[in-house]
């Protein structure tokens, strides 16, 4: 497994939980205001409201706050897409892959430069899909969608790696055109979805 920042331990009870998600919602703040330079582990402490003793009891340094919202952003990402299908469950596939689209960007836009500064300066701090649950989740949710829909559910993890090249690199450009975006990568995808089968899969 490539090597990642850790946290030095996982909270157990309700308020270690509370203490952590409070540290890291401030480092995301910290970060989309300021970028990675303007992080310190001071900073986030302080806005959190914890003791940097606290924050030093899970976090080492800045590097493993920056891999942690990396793991939060996979698990709101896992969140969206299974309400997002759980929403739209009964629509055309057309419509729904629309709203799945929606809400991703959404997840995006409303935080862009904290997800530069995850997706363009530190993407090496994320685990790659491999040794990654959450990926592997998020495979299993697309998958089990395209066999319901009668979709080639083959297609699911290079549709995945499409919606993710798509949605950080427009999602995260000056000023986007939320509606314009979702049509745009929506298209995309069905176009994916709808190509003849050739063939195997070939996984890139």
């Amino acid at each position: 497994m490539p090597m990642i920042p850790q946290a030095r331990k996982q909270p157990g009870q309700a308020r270690s939980r509370h203490v952590v998600a409070a540290i890291l919602e401030a480092a995301a703040r910290i970060l989309e205001r300021e970028g990675y330079a303007g992080l310190t582990t001071n900073k986030a402490a302080e806005l959190a409201g914890v003791g940097i003793g606290s924050l030093y009891q899970y976090f080492p340094n800045k590097q493993a706050l920056v891999a942690a919202l990396h793991g939060r952003h996979g698990e709101e990402t896992l969140t969206t897409a299974r309400e997002a299908l759980r929403l739209s469950a009964g629509l055309p596939w057309r419509a729904q892959l629309e709203c799945l689209v929606s809400a991703c960007l959404r997840l995006h836009l409303a935080a862009p430069g904290l997800h530069r500064v995850l997706e363009r300066e530190w993407p090496q701090f994320d685990l790659p899909p491999a040794f990654n649950p959450l990926d592997a989740a998020l495979l299993d949710c697309v998958a089990e969608w395209l066999a319901g829909c009668g979709l080639p559910a083959e297609r699911a993890p290079r549709l995945l790696r499409m919606a993710d090249s798509l949605i950080h690199g427009l999602a995260l450009e000056d000023a986007p055109d939320e509606a314009e975006l979702t049509r745009c990568v929506a298209a995309g995808l069905a176009a994916y979805l709808t190509l003849p089968r050739q063939g195997p899969e070939i996984s890139t």
